[in-house]
């Protein structure tokens, strides 16, 4: 079965035409005596009598794509010098972040009080996964101070590697209410009338779409509505954990809700995920692995541990049945509560230097107000393995290729920094290789879909008690196979943000500092009472997106 695309967003749309300084429309058909590649955009009129231009098409479309590159350039550049000065970054960060809180806000029905008088908020990093990575980016907003974990309850934020359940039932049930459209926000951009004087002292508008805030404000599935209620930010409270998280997280859930939510629609799971068991101590789905088995007795499988385990803890990969029976038998004995995924192994991946990856990407969700969205982040990396990849070899290195298993490898980091390589460098790696694949432009739609994908089959389920606040960050790991076709391996509820390689150091960071713009930041606003001066030694780049708007609860796309 094929599977769908996900629509282009409106800010791919948009900014190609502006940046290109065209909108291209759509032609009616053309007589069939008039080659359609002969018709010049500027100077059609219709075909009721109209004067058809002889410039070809594809000369035109070169000095539009200058045009637009010259556009472009001449933006960069302008960015560039305005960023020199420090009081000027300082004044339009200040109005970029205002802007896309209130876009946020706006899109869960929220009115945010400013807080009054000597506010300070107070958070608290629990241990592991590189929780310093986390007070850095705090340290950057001077309204907000640690607390440590005698004060734990008391924090308006904790980020920590599990959840805390007496945290989260602190946090208030909204009940349902009505929503009203407001379309004040609906198809707009930010905004920022932070003039910038240029060399020949002559006042410039600088073009903040270049920042990347389009992808949220002209996704598709972006709505705004009036406000149904208004927060006090010093009483508010908020997890990095959603309660219910482990409906995406863990192996068998994952499983189960793809399945139902593809049957729902109509299409096949094992389009998106390899061929899948759920095994458990009733049984599950033992019986079908086995008549599967049987009709393929060297197929290579994979077992995991349905639940609770991440960095490739507890997997197994193994030609054998008897092997697989074996693991699994556990669960057949009494009162026995976990459960495993016995998964056909994908044997034909595509390789990067004869050596097996993944792709290592992130998406964002967050409840806020009983208002359900995700994003899906722009930028991941690709992590390999140490050895040369053998389908008759069992060995972890050749075949896992989680940080975690790949950096007891003796040779680790010997090909790639890190094991790691960026969605450039791997292009890179095919335009070397004459591969003719554009990454970016026919491989992440389709890993985007399947995310997207991912949050509809579980977003009821991951916030059914309508806590009025959450939110996570969710690490997904793909596999490709020789015909490029992504397959979703599983979704991490802890990714690892240790920066182990120079491109995490790059990736991790940025998309952590998207994460806190996009929930954090509009739940919590500056107090007015705040030094300017000590905010402005903070303030020494301009904020930039990276998140895509993939899903709101309230639209239909």
């Amino acid at each position: 079965m094929s599977s769908r695309t996900l629509r282009k967003p409106y800010v791919s749309q948009l900014k190609t035409a502006r940046l290109a300084g065209t909108f291209r429309l759509k032609q009616p058909s053309s007589p069939s005596n008039v080659n359609p590649n002969l018709l010049s955009i500027k100077s059609y009129k219709g075909f009721g009598g109209s004067v058809l231009s002889t410039v070809s098409s594809s000369q035109q479309r070169l000095n539009e794509n200058a045009s637009g590159r010259n556009v472009k350039a001449r933006s960069v550049c302008l960015i560039r010098d305005a960023a020199q000065s420090r009081e000027w970054i300082a004044k339009a960060k200040e109005v970029i972040v205002k802007e896309l809180c209130r876009f946020i806000n706006a899109s869960n029905c929220l009115l945010v009080e400013q807080p009054a008088g000597a506010c300070v908020y107070k958070y608290f990093i629990g241990k592991g996964n590189n929780g310093g990575l986390i007070k850095q980016c705090m340290n950057s907003r001077p309204w907000w101070v640690l607390v440590d974990e005698s004060k734990l309850m008391e924090a308006n934020f904790i980020w920590s590697q599990g959840k805390i359940q007496d945290y989260i039932n602190k946090s208030p049930t909204v009940p349902i209410k009505d929503k009203k459209i407001n379309h004040e926000l609906i198809g707009k951009s930010l905004t920022c009338q932070e003039s910038f004087k240029d060399i020949s002292n002559s006042l410039k508008n600088i073009d903040f779409n270049l920042l990347g805030f389009d992808s949220i404000t002209l996704s598709p599935h972006y709505l705004s509505f009036e406000e149904n209620f208004t927060s006090n930010p010093s009483e508010t409270k908020i997890l990095n954990k959603l309660e219910h998280n482990f409906n995406l997280s863990d192996k068998k859930s994952l499983y189960k809700n793809m399945k139902e939510y593809y049957f729902s629609v109509g299409e096949n799971v094992f389009e998106y995920l390899p061929l899948t068991f759920y095994i458990d101590s009733k049984g599950g789905e033992f019986g079908e692995f086995l008549l599967t088995a049987q009709k393929a007795p060297n197929q290579l499988w994979i077992v995991k541990p349905g639940e609770n385990t991440n960095r490739g803890n507890g997997i197994i990969i193994t030609n054998k049945i008897d092997t697989v029976i074996s693991e699994v038998s556990s669960v057949f004995k009494a009162q026995v509560l976990n459960s495993f995924v016995v998964q056909k192994y994908i044997e034909k991946p595509f390789l990067i230097n004869k050596r097996k990856f993944d792709l290592r990407l992130y998406s964002l969700c967050t409840s806020v107000n009983g208002v359900f969205q995700a994003y899906f982040y722009q930028e991941g990396y690709l992590r390999t393995a140490c050895k040369v990849y053998n389908s008759n070899d069992m060995d972890k290195f050749i075949h896992l290729t989680n940080d975690a298993v790949q950096n007891k490898c003796e040779d680790y980091g010997k090909w790639e920094n890190g094991n790691k390589l960026s969605y450039n460098d791997f292009q890179r790696y095919l335009d070397m290789k004459k591969i003719n694949v554009k990454f970016v432009d026919q491989v992440i739609p389709k890993l985007k879909k399947i995310v997207q994908d991912t949050v509809k089959a579980t977003w009821m389920k991951m916030n059914k008690e309508m806590r009025f606040l959450g939110f996570e960050v969710f690490g997904y790991d793909f596999l490709l196979d020789a015909n490029f076709k992504p397959w979703l391996l599983e979704v991490n509820t802890n990714p690892c943000l240790e920066l182990s390689a120079t491109n995490l150091a790059r990736i991790i960071p940025a998309m952590l500092e998207n994460t806190l713009k996009l929930i954090i930041d509009p739940l919590f606003p500056e107090p007015k009472h705040l030094n300017r001066r000590s905010s402005i030694k903070s303030s020494v780049t301009l904020p930039e997106n990276k998140f895509e708007l993939i899903f709101h609860q309230d639209s239909s796309r």
